[in-house]
């Protein structure tokens, strides 16, 4: 009589949990593995880098020979203007504090060239030609000009701006001009029109921008000529005013 066929034992739960560990530690291994492989391979590649140093603040000479002194090359590339740090010094370097660069790599510095804020000149009593010299020297830019007559100011010079004078601006802003036409009724001399052709003297009378009132008087010696005039040569007369002429006849 054949005996019965044994049933296999089942695994026991031991047995899976050893299982288990076993594989979770080869991962782990191998996890350790590449990760030693990465730091290597890191460290091979910043073997010859090194870290940028800050170079803001210093003058030109001392952060050229901070740059050099940590293997890298500096160079000046421009320059830019700032509020808080003074004129020649660093205001700005590119790579920032901190990265790293291989040995020799360039670090560019850019300069100040100190704040662009100053304060609008004087320009009141010169004249136009002169306020456009004066704003040129100084970083702005003449901007337009308004002329009015003035009783209290010479013909052709400056009466106020905008900005006022002193007020701050910015380097290369725009500055508005008052500028003086003379009084509204500025006084002309009156020319010698004694001996002129009578249409000579009208003529001239009209470029003035006076009134010509004519006479006539027995002169056959000037006939067609201004023999007297009122007001006399050399008077003041004011623009539109009326000028009396005695011609020959």
């Amino acid at each position: 009589m054949i005996p019965p066929r044994e049933r296999e034992p089942n695994r026991s739960p031991g047995c899976l949990y050893r299982l288990v560990r076993a594989g979770a530690i080869c991962v782990g291994l191998l996890a350790l593995a590449v990760l030693s492989g990465y730091v290597a391979m890191l460290w091979f590649l910043e073997e010859d880098r090194v870290a940028v140093p800050r170079a803001i603040g210093l003058d030109s000479v001392a952060a050229e020979a901070l740059i050099r002194e940590v293997g890298l090359t500096p160079r000046v590339v421009a320059e830019e203007f700032s509020a808080t740090i003074a004129r020649g010094r660093v205001a700005n370097q590119r790579p920032t504090r901190g990265t790293r660069l291989k040995l020799g790599s360039e670090v560019r510095l850019i300069l100040s060239r100190g704040t662009d804020q100053l304060a609008a000149p004087d320009l009141a009593g010169v004249t136009v030609a002169q306020a456009k010299r004066i704003l040129a020297e100084t970083g702005l830019i003449l901007g337009p000009v308004t002329p009015i007559h003035s009783d209290a100011h010479a013909r052709e010079l400056i009466i106020a701006q905008e900005p006022a004078a002193g007020a701050p601006v910015t380097r290369g802003a725009t500055i508005r001009l008052l500028q003086s036409l003379g009084p509204l009724e500025e006084g002309l001399i009156m020319p010698d029109l004694r001996g002129r052709e009578l249409v000579v003297a009208l003529n001239l009378l009209k470029e003035l921008q006076l009134e010509a009132r004519i006479g006539f008087q027995q002169a056959a010696s000037r006939e067609g000529h201004v023999v007297s005039q009122d007001p006399p040569a050399g008077a003041r007369i004011t623009v539109g005013g009326q000028v009396q002429l005695t011609v020959g006849e």
